[in-house]
């Protein structure tokens, strides 16, 4: 509800998440990343489910905390920079020749079909 006692529109987005599934278990990137901030002597990670809880220590991608939770594991780090990822940058045109980025964002203005930006 707003100040003026109208209720808001209800909006569909879309969301990506970026991530991998190992063992059959969904692993967010974001939460690798995440879990990849607390070591040993650090606050324990504690939002992993038991699922993901159990491959990432079969995989060594974390260790049990000494307290309650997990830390980033030995094999964590090259997990994460095995991850091809680039961040998610703003569409302007649907593909198919049209321009995809502003010149001069990342990307470059480049077009999909091959051809130089177009001026604008």
């Amino acid at each position: 509800m707003v100040s003026s006692g109208k209720a808001e529109s209800i909006e569909k987005r879309l969301v990506v998440e970026y991530g991998t599934t190992l063992d059959g278990v969904w692993l967010p990137l974001a939460m690798l990343r995440r879990l990849g901030t607390h070591g040993p002597w650090d606050s324990p990670f504690t939002e992993a489910t038991a699922d993901q809880e159990r491959v990432l220590l079969a995989h060594a991608l974390a260790e049990k905390h000494n307290q309650a939770g997990l830390h980033r594991g030995i094999s964590l780090p090259d997990l994460l920079d095995a991850i091809p990822f680039q961040p998610t940058i703003p569409i302007e045109k649907i593909p198919g020749g049209a321009m995809t980025t502003k010149p001069g964002e990342i990307g470059g203005g480049t077009r999909h079909d091959g051809g130089k930006p177009a001026s604008r």
